[in-house]
Order: structure tokens, then sequence, then C-alpha cells
């Protein structure tokens, strides 16, 4: 008898489990003729049912031979790259370019958009047509959680994407999500300019009682394995009359049975095996979520068995609107991905129900002090990165601590959590504390010789220095040039902390090295035609800052009007005047552009207030060199 498992549990099955992966063969093939015949195809179902495995052990090998396929696509930021270094990319964007093209380095990621590194990487055949490029995107759910400035971000990655399967014929994207946001998955894409057209939806449902009983009698073959006689006692059980089966569930039942059933097979031991594994895989599901979200495990479960052990409502279901009120949405998120709820949307609201009927009663018998000594779940790397990404910045801060006091002796794993946590610290605006953590990340890479990361993370903290330490910033930066030589975005860094310690024509020479070797990095572009703005050399600034996009950023729109005002006269309206000064907050540089172009505009009285706040501005704080010119405004 083999003494390998075929059954993965509860982890997702990959590509190289498809000689284990069964019951999913017409849908594999089916979604897989849908991938190759339409520009866009959906698939969706609800949490826990199989998306993942279905792509990966099921879709990728049935395309055959001859394709060209993308490695699967995620949008989860990654933990090992530290965010402070190139703070003006989009997070969806870049997580995504990083993982379809995973030896490209990440500031050529930076500066691409979804459109042009496809097109880099494109290929022809032999008769000069292009190859078709299969693109898949998982777990894009990701994109709905949160507000803010992910909305913006959300829509220009929508954008790009978009974008990019309007110019690229070739392309064949597969996108997957949870059937509660589907919707809101299409409406984006729509209103991005995707033609409805040219989407196709595939729903995946949970397995029907035959093909769970070909799940196991398959993936059991001729190991010889006493579960291989109970396969139809054990989907009978664990359906208990219901028309589907739970995928997670079976997978995480037989997991267990595979170890624990006797050689003689029993089949009058079975429901208590499985109220026994189903009653466990409750409490250490409940002790890994409250554990990793503050919340006490008795209570938690508690309030679990409450909710979900008592009779349902006559649809089967409880509504969401009673969980929302009793726990924070993210809990009930991480409900569902222990695969212990399932969301259902109706009459647009969001509604909950146990995965399989049969795990009522034993959720109504969980004993609530069991849950405090149940063994949870390792903290897990990924899901600190998946909560970074959702903006819940205080649960991935715990996740990734507890990464890293775990890690022991993996120290790639270590270097990564603190990376992680560095960037966290910078999106809470901890300046001293992110660069703290990046420190620690330095000396865990460089340890194993990483230069590549030792010189993103040095970048980071050379960036986060700008304006407070100008000196060590400086330092930081031409160390990192040594670790990364040639790197436009360390140059570009580089030439900014020069700038802010009065370097100006240094700076801008580092610049015009940095665009002769790439002159299609946008952050160069924009940063040097910003000084040239401030040096009242107006028409190269208004030549570099036309050739990107400047309007989502206040400094580069306030340095566009004051070249424009000081070439020919074209001021600012009152209303832009308001907007420039609202975004400005607290930045020296943006106050005293616009004071610049009020003074010339002859308000010379709102000009000076303006000039005396970007004094005592922080954030950033003014260059030294523009110091004066502030003064002379505030004297007149």
């Amino acid at each position: 008898m083999s003494t390998r498992s075929p059954f993965v549990g509860s982890r997702p099955f990959d590509t190289a489990d498809e000689a284990i992966f069964h019951g999913r063969a017409r849908e594999a093939a089916a979604l897989a003729k849908l991938w190759r015949d339409h520009r866009v195809t959906i698939l969706h179902g609800p949490a826990g049912v199989g998306k993942t495995s279905l792509l990966r052990a099921g879709v990728l090998p049935a395309l055959g031979a001859g394709s060209r396929v993308l490695p699967i696509g995620r949008l989860a930021f990654l933990a090992d790259f530290p965010l402070a270094a190139l703070p003006d990319i989009n997070p969806f964007t870049f997580a995504l370019l990083a993982s379809w093209y995973p030896e490209d380095s990440p500031t050529r990621i930076a500066g691409s958009s979804i459109r042009g590194l496809v097109r880099k990487n494109a290929g022809v055949d032999r008769h000069g047509d292009a190859i078709p490029v299969f693109a898949a995107i998982d777990q894009t759910d990701l994109l709905f959680f949160g507000t803010g400035e992910r909305d913006g971000h959300r829509r220009r990655f929508a954008d790009e994407l978009v974008e990019a399967t309007a110019a690229r014929h070739e392309l064949h994207l597969l996108i997957t999500v949870r059937t509660e946001n589907l919707d809101e998955l299409q409406t984006l894409l729509v209103r991005s300019g995707l033609p409805v057209r040219q989407v196709t939806r595939f729903p995946l449902t949970a397995l029907s009682p035959s093909a769970a009983r070909q799940v196991v009698s398959g993936s059991l073959g001729d190991t010889g394995h006493p579960l291989a006689a109970s396969a139809g006692r054990l989907v009978d059980e664990l359906g208990a009359g219901e028309a589907s089966i739970d995928p997670a569930l079976l997978q995480i039942v037989c997991s267990r049975l595979w170890d624990e059933l006797p050689p003689d097979g029993d089949d009058e031991r079975l429901p208590k095996a499985v109220d026994r594994i189903l009653g466990d895989h409750c409490l250490r599901s409940l002790a890994t979520v409250a554990t990793a979200y503050g919340e006490w495990p008795s209570a938690l479960t508690t309030w679990f068995r409450h909710v979900f052990g008592r009779k349902p409502d006559a649809d089967g279901v409880t509504e969401g609107r009673r969980l929302t009120r009793d726990l924070p949405n993210a809990v009930v998120r991480a409900l569902e991905d222990v695969r212990l709820l399932v969301a259902d949307r109706h009459a647009g609201r969001r509604r909950y129900r146990l995965p399989q009927a049969r795990l009522r009663p034993v959720v109504r018998r969980l004993d609530a002090e069991a849950a405090v000594s149940a063994r949870h779940e390792r903290p897990r790397l990924d899901a600190a990165e998946t909560a970074f990404t959702a903006g819940d910045l205080d649960l991935a801060r715990r996740l990734a601590s507890a990464v890293a006091r775990e890690a022991g002796a993996d120290r790639p794993v270590r270097g990564a959590a603190e990376c992680l946590l560095g960037t966290i610290a910078y999106g809470q605006g901890r300046m001293e504390r992110a660069a703290a953590h990046y420190e620690a990340a330095i000396g865990v890479f460089g340890a194993l010789g990483d230069t590549a990361h030792v010189g993103m993370l040095l970048a980071a903290v050379g960036r986060l220095k700008i304006g407070s330490e100008t000196t060590e910033a400086v330092s930081r930066l031409r160390a990192a040039l040594t670790q990364l030589p040639g790197d436009t975005f360390v140059k570009t860094a580089l030439a900014h902390a020069l700038w802010h310690a009065g370097r100006a024509q240094a700076a801008i020479a580092i610049l015009d090295d940095a665009l002769s070797q790439n002159g299609a990095t946008p952050e160069a572009i924009r940063l040097r035609g910003e000084m040239l703005a401030d040096l009242n050399r107006a028409e190269p600034a208004l030549r570099d800052l036309d050739r990107v996009n400047y309007g989502d950023r206040p400094s580069s729109r306030a340095a566009w009007f004051l070249a424009k005002r000081t070439c020919e006269d074209a001021g600012v309206s009152g209303a832009e005047e308001r907007e420039l000064v609202d975004d400005a907050d607290d930045s020296g540089p943006v106050l005293l552009r616009v004071a610049r172009v009020l003074r010339l505009e002859g308000d010379a009285d709102t000009a000076a207030g303006l000039a005396e706040r970007a004094v005592k501005a922080r954030r950033p704080p003014l260059p030294e060199h523009l110091r004066k010119e502030a003064e002379r405004l505030m004297a007149r």
C-alpha cells in the first residue's frame, strides 16, 4: 500500500497534483475551451468550491502542449518588496506583473504597464503570426476589499487590464472571483471599456455525489487502502442527503481518514470518525481565525455555535446583517477562507451558510473551552500579504510579526516578513519604524548574499530619510547603487536626495544619465521636469512633464502650472488654485510652486502666505536651496 496520501487536505491542488486531481474532468475541458476561444473568461463560485484547484491542476494541463501560458497571476502584494523604494506604483499592477514575469527585475516591472510588458514578452510563430498568450488572475476578490486610495488603484488597474486586452489580440484572460463579487468585477471591467460581448462566465459549483465518489475512488486507485471499500458510504455520510458535496470538506475528511481509518475499514465506525474529524476541523479553524484577528477562541466558538448550530432559515441560510453586526467583516471573510462559511447574495444582501448541512450537528456540539487548547495553524506569510493588500494593516502587522518570530532558521521568510513589516509601517506613516524593519531585513538578506533584495531595501531606507536625514539618505542610496549598478529607479531616488541636499545640478546630471540609459522611465522624467520648473527652465520642464501622466501627482501638476505661467500668460484659475493647495497638504515644494504662480499673477499677499506655509511644511520639507525663494516671497 502507498504511504503517501493522495488527498491534499485543506490546501488547494497545484499543477504538480494533476495525477491525483479527480472528479472535475468535464469542467476542466469545458473551461479550457472557453479560455482558448474567448478574450476574457470569468470563473466564479463560492469560497472553497475549488476554483484555484481547477485552474492549476485541471485547466492548465488541459490546454495542451504548444500554448504560451504565463504563471498564475495574483494581486496580493509581495512581502519581500519594500514599497517605500518605489512608492508611486500601483500595488495591484505590480503584484500581477511580478507573478506573471517572476524573472524580471522589480524595477523593470514597476516601470511597465500590463500592455507594455505583455508586448515585450510576446512571440510569433514561424508564419509571423502572434502566438496566443494565456494569462490567468486568481482570487481577484482582493480588488473589492477596503476603500480610499485603493479605489484609485483599482480603477487604474482595471483600465490597464482592459487596455491590454484591447491592444494585444493574442492575450486571453482567465479571471477567478467569488460569485458574490462577480457583478462588481464585471461592472468594473465594463466601466473601463471592456465590451460585454467579449466576456464569458463559467460557474463552478460543489461536487455532485457521483463526482465526489469519483474523487475518493480515483484518488485511492490501486493503493489498497481500506477507505476504497467505503467510498460510497463516506460520500453518503458527508452529504447527508444533500445534492452536492463540498470539495474542500471532502479533502479534509479523506486526508484524515487516510491516516486514521483502521485496516478493516469498519463502516460502522465511519459516522463517528466523520463527526470527530469535522469537529476538530471546526475547532482548529476557529482557533486559527481567533488568534489571527485578536478574538478569544472560546468567544468566537460560542458565537459560531449559537448562529450556525441552530435551525437555519427556511432557505437554509443566515442573513449576513446579523453577522456583520456581531463581528468585523474581515473575521467573517476569514471564516470563509478556512471553509467554515459560504456566502450567497439574495435580494442584494450577503447571506452566509455552512458549506455542508452535515456540519450543523457538529457545530451544535462544539465545546467553546476546547477551542482554547485547539492547535491552530501557524501564521502564513501569504495571509499577511493578503491582509496588507486588503488594506487591513493591523492584521497584516500581527501576522507578519508572528511569521518573523516563528521563522526560525528560514532566513528568506524572516527577511520577507521584516520587509513587509517595514512596508506596513510605511503605510501607517511610521517612517522611523519602517526604516528599522527594512534595516533588519537588510541584515537577513545581506547574510544570504542577496544583493538584489539588499539594494532595493537600501533604496527604501534612503527614500524614507529624504528631507529628514538628507546626508544619510544620500549615503544609503549610493550604497544601493553599488548593489544595483545602473538601476534607473535607484538613480532617480539618489537624484531626489541630492536635490534636497541642495545639489541641484548634480541631481539633474544623474537624471540625465538615467534617462540616457532608459528614456522611458516615467518617474525620472517627472522628477526632472519638476526640478527644471523650480529652476525657471520652463520649456524643457514642460517637455518632460507633457510626456508623463502628471495629473495624479500634486507636485507635478504644480510644477507644470509654474512652468506654463513662466513661459506664457497661462496661470491657474481660482478652482485650480484651491485644488492644488488642498492636495498639497503639508508639501513644501507644492506650496512654494503655487505661491510662485500666484506671485507671477500679481497676488503677492496670498503668495506670501503660501510661502510661509511652505517653509514650515514637513511632508516633504522644502529643499534648502528653495528656502531662499520662499523667504523672498514672504518678504514681499
